[in-house]
Formats: structure tokens, C-alpha cells, sequence
């Protein structure tokens, strides 16, 4: 069932609905065609004079310049407002049967015509002279279907899913500019997913899950890489939902007998989830290197990419990496000192060591004991390995995620326990047996799960965790021959602190490390807290970075102090990168693209919450954003067009940081492993999918060689 909103009057801006222009464009007299083939007639028609020669191409930039002439200003604004009403066209051609045409190829004519064109932001013009000129242009040069399906694929995908859904007997909102489910109809579809997980057991669902997967494993990063299907040249079909769908398999675990694991039963489950998901409409077809939006537009960009890591992505970590992490975050902890509940540090890292010490060709669910845990640590009492595996690594009855059922499921002050709570404690209880529902997927909740224990036991662990990370990373580049250098320094009255700072030849690396998580309310897309937690990750280090950047290349040279200790180091006009770096990743946000965009898109604006409480930490957003303008100002002097001016800003996590390692032995091949990311954008926001894209390339080169 769809429900149509009816098509509004002509706004004050001079914007039209688009059951006004289909009217405009039926009552086009379309007289040109009066004038058929006559090259000498269609001159007169446009009004163009002739010194004898006469063109087509003449007769067709006529009728442009008419529709742009038609608008005085405004241009951009009828671009998108030509724009979204082909979305809409679409809609209503898959869900009512409307007719595209030729009100589809006027659209593109009236876009093609105002394009680049930035004048102005409110219309102000002749609609029905401009859609005439467009349909003479149709008559004189037509395009035809011109692959449309190819290049507005998602149009026409989330338009077919929203066909599939209201065809099950659910309800589409369809209204210019927007379609989604109804509210109920949605909750039925949610429901409807976790009956059929429920049905086939999450256990179930989760190797199917992992056994659709495994083609996308990486055998060196350990991790699947699920990546959107982008191509600059269109087209792209709905994903499947492998995030969202894993979160409803941990929370249906056990599932309800009698069980029915049918090939009938997933499919359906693949077929509704795809087409849910599809309808939610945060998927990417194109590269986002092509989006282009002011700062109101980010906000829905960032909103949109936080769902889509949330239904298509899962977060990952190398399992190998766990305890090593573990460890050098933890530093400052007495390993052998026990907590109130009887375990140590040495102990729970030992337990951990040996849960993911499975076989490494596993993929998806494993299961063990008390009893095989204990085994293999006989140094360990049993009853500590039991208390560390039910206490600190193993979610308590009845499960993970009880308060999740939609992607956009997150606490609330009324309910925290709303959202999903499976990322935060890596094992599930399934009888007298513990699940791990894949080594890698549960990995990262292994590193959450004793930072939620250990916060009990020491007061201020946070922030001396921080200061441990930058002690780890710099411990693994002294490993590979890189001899980091850091400290405060200062510099016209102004004081800074360099975490980290790599030399090369060529390049000077920065690195700014920052301990702050992406929470559950910014994964569930809520634009507040996605802002509050960017701020206190890559904005903030970002600001601080951009210091380090300009007072070095006023002074020529930084003299840093560490314990007492001068060290120093010069420009030399060498290029300079910048890394923030945060504990655990972000995913999609940790994209250079989407950095770009963040940056860029904020240059000179200001935000402001609607709930006033979070104005104190939003004026901290808005200092940073005003310092790296600064910073921008002082290492541009004088230019009012810059060309990519934040071309060298990264923002990685450490668990990124070990992958990029991998190999490096020196200096040098630290920052070939960091160059060969640096000019890719394969448009997929996935830094470890890119990385393994030129480990792949090179190797094939190496062997081409």
C-alpha cells in the first residue's frame, strides 16, 4: 500500500511540485515541430540571424541559453529542485505506474541547461518559458531513455524495494522529496526479521552470514572487507544488511525450537532485509568523492553514513592484535595485582589470548568451555577463568541487543538500554557452552569489555589509557627502526605538544592520538552526538595538529623537551602529513574523502544544538572549526581559493595504524606504506579494503617485473 501526498502550490522561492510541472509540461505547445527538418524556419523559430551558414548545434544552444534566460537568478536552486524532482518521477513510475516520460528528459534538459551555474539561491524566473524551450529541445534533439536505470540506480533501487515491501502489504510514505516506510509498517518489518532469526536460530543465521562472507576475507588483516558496490559510471544494486542482520543473530542466539535453518526460510530473510534496508536509503552508488553539500547538507551526509556503517558494515579487529593492544594500552596496570572480583590483568589477558587462539581458518561461530579454557591454562584457578569469562567477557542473561530492533535503535536519557549492546562484550552464553560469534567480529568487544571492567578498579583509567596508546604506537615504530620524536615546545608566547612526530626525506608525519569512541546514539545516526563525538576525535586532534603545521613553518623548526630531554627538528620545506588517531575505529568516518568533506563543508559556519544543555560542548566544536580557519588563513596568506587544503589530514585508529606497519623496517618503508594509500580513492570509505588493494597491486606488479 502507498500513501501519496498531494502535490503543493508553487512556493514563494519560485519553486514548483511536481504535479504542477507535469501540467506545465502537457500544455507545452511544442510549436517547433511545426517547423520540421527546415533548418531556415527553425532559425526564425529560435530567433537566431544566419550569415548563410546554418548549424543544428546553433538551433540547440539557442534553446539553452532561452532556459537559462528564463531564470534571472536562482540557477542552483533550480538545478536541485530539477533534481529532486526526477527523484520523485522515479518513485512514482516504479510504485503508481506514471509515466516517465517526457517529463524526465525536460527534467534533464533543465538541469543540463542551469548547470554549474551558481547564481543566486532563491528563483526567480519563467518555469513554464523555460520547460517550453526544454521540450523544443526535445523535439529538435532528442535523448531517449539514455540508460537511466544505470545512472539513477539508486533511485530506481530504493524505488523497486519500496515496491517489494508495499506489494507484502506494507506502507510506503511517498511525498515529494521523500518515501519510507510508515511507522508501523516498519516496527512489522523489524519484527518480521527477528521472527524469522528467531525461527532459524541465530546460530544459524550467523554462519550463513559468515559462509556468504568468507569470499570477502582477507587472510592477511584477518577481516572481511564489506564494501559498497561503487562505480563512477553508475549503476550498483541493494546490499544485503550483514551488519544489522549479525546484530539480530546475537540477540536470537539460541533461537526458538523446533528450529528450521531452510534455504526457503533465509532467503526470505535475505529478500526483506535487503529491501528494508534498500528503502532506508543510506547505500551509496556513486564514489562520495563526487558529493558536493553545504553544512547542512553534511549533517544528513553524516547521519546517512553512520546507518549505512550500522546496517552494511561490521565492525572488526585483528585478532592477533588483541592482547598485543591489551598490553600497551594497559601499561600503567600492575598485571599481576588482582581486582575485587579475584582476576588479574595477566590472568584475563591470558583467558583472552587462549578464547582466540581458535583455528585460523574459522569463520563465523565457535564454541567452548570453562572447561577448555581451564585446560589449557593450568596455572589459572578455575574459578578465576569461570569468573573472567561470565564477569568480564560474556554478556549476561537474556543476551545482547534485548532493546534493539531498528538500525536507528539508540539510548535514551528515559532508556539506556535501548540500541545495541552485542559490540561491547565478545562471548554468548548458549547452555552450559560460551559462543564466539567470529574471531574477528568479536575482537574489537574484546578490548571494550576489559575497559568497562577495569574502570571499576581505577579511578582515572581513561585518561591514563590515553597517554599508554602513545606510548604504544611509539613503541611499535622504535620496533621497526623508526625513532619517533615528541615532547612540548614554544613559540611566540604559544605553548604546543607534539604526541608524535616521524622524519623522512620528503615528509615530516604528525600523529595526534585521541582515546574517544563513537558511542551507540552516534552509530544509530543521531547528527548530535555524531558531531559531539568527531569533535572530541578528529576535530579536536585536527586543531591541534594544525598548530604544530603553521608555527613550524613560521619558525622553520620545533625545539621539543621530553623529561628534560631537547630534541629538534627543521621544515626544510619538506611535505607534512597529518594524523589523528583514535583507539578503536570509526569506520566509514575514517574515510580521507569524508574528512575532506567535513572540512571543507564547515569552513565558515557555526553549529548550534537544539538542546541548549550541549551548547558548552558545541562551543568547543565551533573553537576548533575557528582554529583550523585560522590555521588555513596563516598557511595560505593571501589566497582566496584554495586548492585542497586538507589534502594531507588523516584520521586513522590504531587498529589501521598495525595493518599499515605490516612489513615496514625501516623509515622509508613506513612512509611507502603510508604513500600508497595517499593518492587512492576508490570510493569505498574503507581503509583496510584500500590498503589490501595495493598490497594486492604491488605484489602483482612485483611478479608482472
Amino acid at each position: 500500500m502507498t500513501t501519496l501526498s498531494t502535490a503543493a502550490a508553487p512556493q514563494k522561492d519560485g519553486k514548483i511540485e511536481l504535479n504542477e510541472f507535469r501540467v506545465l509540461v502537457d500544455a507545452s505547445p511544442k510549436a517547433i515541430a511545426a517547423c520540421g527538418e527546415d533548418l531556415d524556419k527553425l532559425y526564425d523559430y529560435v530567433g537566431l540571424s544566419s550569415d548563410g551558414h546554418k548549424a543544428r548545434d546553433s538551433i540547440t544552444d539557442a534553446l539553452y541559453e532561452r532556459i537559462r534566460t528564463s531564470f534571472t537568478v536562482g540557477h542552483q536552486t533550480v538545478w536541485k529542485t530539477c533534481r529532486s524532482m526526477k527523484v520523485d518521477l522515479i518513485r512514482e513510475h516504479v510504485l503508481l505506474g506514471c509515466s516517465l516520460d517526457p517529463y524526465f528528459e525536460v527534467l534533464d534538459r533543465l538541469c543540463d541547461a542551469v548547470r554549474g551555474n551558481a547564481i543566486g539561491l532563491e528563483i526567480e524566473g519563467d518555469w513554464r518559458a523555460a520547460i517550453a524551450a526544454a521540450c523544443d529541445l526535445g523535439v529538435v534533439r532528442p535523448w531517449g531513455n539514455m540508460n537511466r536505470e544505470r545512472v539513477y540506480a539508486r533511485e530506481f533501487e530504493v524505488a523497486k524495494a519500496a515496491k517489494a515491501l508495499s506489494n507484502a502489504g506494507l506502507e510506503i510514505n511517498l511525498a515529494p522529496g521523500h518515501i519510507s516506510l510508515t511507522e508501523d509498517s516498519e516496527i512489522k518489518v523489524a519484527a518480521a526479521l527477528e521472527d524469522t532469526i528467531a525461527k532459524m536460530g541465530g546460530v544459524n543465521a550467523a554462519r550463513r552470514i559468515f559462509t556468504a562472507l568468507t569470499p570477502a576475507y582477507d587472510e592477511v588483516q584477518c577481516r572481511y572487507h564489506l564494501v559498497p558496490q561503487i562505480s563512477g559510471m553508475g549503476g550498483g544494486s541493494a546490499q544485503v544488511p550483514w551488519g544489522y542482520l549479525l546484530q539480530l543473530a546475537a540477540k536470537h542466539i539460541v533461537g526458538v525450537k523446533p528450529l528450521d535453518d531452510s534455504d526457503g526460510r533465509w532467503d526470505h530473510l535475505l529478500g526483506l532485509s535487503t529491501a528494508y534496508a534498500a528503502v532506508i536509503d543510506v547505500q551509496p552508488y556513486s564514489p562520495m568523492a563526487y558529493a558536493s553539500f553545504d553544512a547542512a547538507g553534511l549533517l544528513l551526509f553524516l547521519r546517512d553514513l553512520a546507518l549505512y556503517d550500522t546496517l552494511f558494515r561490521i565492525p572488526q579487529l585483528r585478532p592477533s592484535d588483541v592482547v598485543r593492544l591489551a598490553k600497551g594500552m594497559f601499561d600503567f596496570i600492575d598485571g599481576a595485582q588482582s581486582t575485587r572480583d579475584g582476576w588479574s590483568l595477566d590472568q584475563a589477558l591470558a583467558v583472552v589470548g587462549e578464547v582466540l587462539n581458535q583455528p585460523q581458518k574459522a569463520r563465523g561461530p565457535v564454541f567452548l568451555s570453562a572447561g577448555d579454557v581451564s585446560r589449557a591454562l593450568p596455572n589459572i584457578p578455575k574459578s578465576v577463568v569461570s569468573c573472567i569469562l561470565d564477569e568480564v567477557l560474556c554478556h549476561a542473561s537474556p543476551g545482547p541487543n534485548r532493546n534493539f530492533s531498528r538500525p536507528t535503535d539508540a539510548p535514551t536519557a528515559t532508556d539506556p538500554t535501548l540500541g545495541m549492546t552485542f559490540p561491547f562484550r565478545p562471548l554468548l552464553k548458549v547452555g552450559s557452552h560460551y559462543c564466539l560469534i567470529d574471531q574477528s567480529v568479536c575482537a574489537p568487544a574484546f578490548i571494550e569489555a576489559l575497559l568497562a571492567s577495569l574502570r571499576l578498579e581505577h579511578k582515572g583509567l581513561d585518561d591514563a589509557v590515553g597517554h599508554s596508546l602513545e606510548r604504544f604506537v611509539e613503541s611499535e615504530l622504535r620496533a621497526r627502526g623508526i625513532p619517533p620524536l615528541s615532547g612540548d615546545y614554544d613559540h611566540d608566547e604559544e605553548h604546543g605538544e607534539c604526541d608524535l612526530v616521524v622524519e623522512t626525506p620528503e615528509w615530516l608525519i604528525f600523529f595526534e592520538l585521541k582515546k574517544k569512541a563513537l558511542t551507540r546514539r552516534a552509530r544509530a545516526g543521531l547528527d548530535a552526538d555524531l558531531l559531539l563525538d568527531l569533535a572530541g576525535s578528529f576535530l579536536q586532534a585536527h586543531a591541534q595538529l594544525g598548530w604544530h603545521e603553521v608555527r613550524l613553518m613560521q619558525a622553520g623548526k620545533l625545539d621539543l623537551v621530553r623529561d628534560g630531554v631537547h630534541t629538534s627538528f627543521e621544515w626544510n620545506e619538506r611535505g607534512i602529513a597529518k594524523f589523528a588517531t583514535s583507539m578503536l575505529d570509526y569506520g566509514s568516518f575514517q574515510d580521507r574523502i569524508v574528512l575532506k568533506h567535513f572540512l571543507e563543508a564547515t569552513m565558515n559556519v557555526e553549529f548550534n544544538p537544539n538542546d541548549r544543555k550541549l551548547q558548552k560542548k558545541f562551543n568547543e566544536i565551533n573553537d576548533s572549526l575557528a582554529e583550523i580557519r585560522e590555521q588555513t588563513s596563516l598557511r595560505f596568506p593571501g589566497q582566496d581559493k584554495i586548492n585542497q587544503p586538507f589534502f594531507d589530514c588523516w584520521f586513522i585508529s590504531i587498529p589501521q595504524f598495525l595493518v599499515m606497519i605490516d612489513g615496514v623496517h625501516d623509515t622509508e618503508s613506513f612512509r611507502s606504506s603510508l604513500q600508497s594509500c595517499r593518492n587512492l580513492n576508490t570510493g569505498c570509505a574503507d581503509l583496510y579494503y584500500e590498503h589490501a588493494y595495493m598490497r594486492r597491486l604491488h605484489a602483482s606488479n612485483a611478479l608482472a617485473s
